[in-house]
């Protein structure tokens, strides 16, 4: 069972639910190879906070502990009380060629050993591959992915997706990859990408992949070892890592930056502060105390990109990332053209300011769909935001409210009457009509201690209040009625009977309750809850998009704040 509990951008922080195991993603799963144990499995738990690890079957067949391993399984040899994924042999049978393991028993090995992911043997697909040859390894690899879900029942499957750099290919094997109903996805064929920095063709990838496959279902990126790429990855919608890559480099005397990798003989002093670097210099790192290294700053960047989501800013953090490699840049172009994609996934709103740091940061698609909106509202009193005339009303909502801005911003507004905040904050929300609500009758209440708009009546019944930190209006169900009759059930969502009790009590609504959602809702949007007949029973936030609220069936999809 996987759930989102935070998001921002196309990332989220989910809940990855199974046999007794909860997994907070983004995650990292550490590669233990059996027969070069850089550090001890306890060791990673102990000290590193690692919550997963993966191993490879074919290796583990091959190795010398193969016995002790499948007499004691997985968790007892490796000390291990965690999840252990286990990879298929696939990318050794690619590299070294000479390597042969058969799709049943790769998952009879898996499921012999104690794995509680188990992954089936795909066939890799090389960047360079013709169209061809890409097809077939996805026509294969969906045939094994099908065959292997009647194998595996009790533990997690892992479905992977092949297709090369055809966008066409890769959402082929996406899609053929969902009938199988797999517990988790994984984005294959993409290590040899990340090798030759081509990180604009990955991203590429991502999405292709990713506009393919159900929200309610964790993604894997097979192989993202380096944290220079989490937040980019994670920004599509990436939840789990793997890599080799601390130990690998280690060996290699490769000191893992969050932008980049060093050569530890090339250093002079040490830019970090984990403990390896706070108590040696450069000449007394070994091999054990790179590796230690490299984990410190592996799972540093990925706590780094769960603060950025909770707090809105995962944005910046893919900014600043990419303006440390120019590879990393052109990634991050593709990524801010990408808009309808990231669209549907972008919340309404954020819980800190905009941050602008070049032209670039008005292509985000947050802002993009901000200044969109804004520019939809007939107005004749703007003010100048970054070049962009925005309606002097909007001045209170965000991203237009609060910005921190690297140079000059020019952000020029007269007093705005009351009133005129509303209407534009209706507009903003729900369209053009919404503000048909307000009429004579209508008056707006005003806070005496800051002077800022606080409520809007319509006679003696409230209509909503304006958020004092973003601007945004949120109804009341009285409120909800009226803007449904003036602008339709584009922001309705209807709930089966059984849940109705429970919304009108004010408690939140669950997925597995939706019947119907509003094609236009947007995560953290204010939208309005109704019952089979159409009738308003409460107001709320919705957390999850319209589609998303019909895919999963576990997690909050409305947090009802009126009833």
């Amino acid at each position: 069972m996987f759930e989102i509990l935070e998001r921002d951008a196309a990332g989220r922080i989910g809940r990855w639910s199974f046999g007794g195991h909860k997994i907070t993603t983004p995650e990292i799963a550490i590669v233990i190879n059996p027969n070069r144990l850089t550090i001890e499995p306890k060791d990673l738990q102990k000290e590193f906070g690692a919550k997963i690890i993966i191993t490879n079957a074919y290796i583990i067949k091959r190795s010398d502990t193969f016995k002790d391993i499948s007499s004691r399984g997985l968790h007892k040899h490796f000390k291990w009380t965690g999840p252990i994924y286990t990879d298929s042999g696939t990318y050794q049978m690619h590299s070294r060629g000479h390597v042969q393991i058969r799709p049943e028993e790769t998952l009879n090995i898996q499921k012999a050993i104690g794995s509680d992911i188990i992954t089936p043997l795909d066939v890799f697909t090389e960047p360079s591959s013709s169209h061809k040859d890409a097809l077939d390894a996805v026509n294969k690899t969906a045939q094994r992915v099908n065959m292997a879900r009647e194998h595996v029942k009790e533990q997690q499957l892992v479905g992977p997706i092949q297709g090369g750099l055809y966008s066409d290919l890769r959402k082929r094997s996406a899609e053929a990859t969902v009938k199988a109903n797999p517990d988790v996805f994984a984005i294959g064929g993409i290590v040899p990408l990340m090798e030759q920095y081509r990180f604009r063709e990955l991203i590429e990838v991502i999405i292709a992949c990713k506009s393919a496959i159900p929200s309610n279902r964790p993604v894997h990126a097979f192989g993202a070892g380096h944290p220079m790429v989490f937040s980019l990855l994670v920004a599509c919608g990436v939840d789990i890592f793997d890599s080799a890559a601390y130990a690998l480099y280690a060996r290699d005397g490769r000191y893992m930056t969050p932008y980049g990798t060093l050569k530890v003989d090339g250093l002079i002093d040490l830019p970090c502060e984990c403990p390896v670097c706070s108590s040696h210099t450069p000449r007394e790192l070994d091999v054990n105390l790179i590796a230690r290294h490299n984990l410190y700053v592996t799972f540093a960047e990925i706590r780094r990109i769960h603060q950025a989501i909770r707090a809105g800013r995962l944005w910046n953090l893919v900014e600043h990332r990419a303006h440390t490699n120019p590879a990393l840049y052109q990634a991050y172009k593709t990524m801010v053209s990408k808009y309808t994609f990231f669209e549907k996934k972008e919340c309404l709103t954020k819980k800190q300011p905009f941050l602008y740091f070049e032209k670039a940061s008005l292509r985000n698609p947050y802002v993009r769909r901000a200044i969109n909106r804004a520019a939809k509202i007939k107005s004749k009193k703007r003010f100048l935001w970054y070049g962009k005339k925005i309606p002097d009303g909007l001045c209170i909502r965000h991203p237009f409210s609060s910005s921190i801005p690297v140079g000059e911003q020019n952000k020029t507004f007269s007093y705005t009457e009351p009133r005129e905040l509303v209407l534009r904050a209706l507009q903003f929300q729900y369209g053009e009509k919404a503000s048909l609500i307000l009429s004579k009758n209508s008056r707006m209440e005003v806070s005496k201690k800051t002077g800022r708009v606080r409520r809007a009546f319509l006679g003696d019944d409230l209509l909503g209040t304006i958020r004092a930190n973003d601007g945004v209006f949120v109804p009341t169900v009285f409120g909800a009625k009226k803007i449904i009759s003036k602008t339709g059930n584009d922001y309705s969502v209807m709930i089966s009977d059984d849940a109705v009790p429970f919304a009108k009590n004010g408690k939140s609504v669950f997925s597995k309750f939706v019947v119907s959602a509003g094609r236009k809702i947007r995560p953290l949007d204010e939208v309005f809850v109704v019952d089979s007949k159409k009738n308003v029973i409460a107001c709320g936030t919705a957390f999850l998009n319209s589609i998303e609220m019909h895919e999963f069936t576990s997690g909050i999809a409305v947090k009802v704040r009126h009833s």
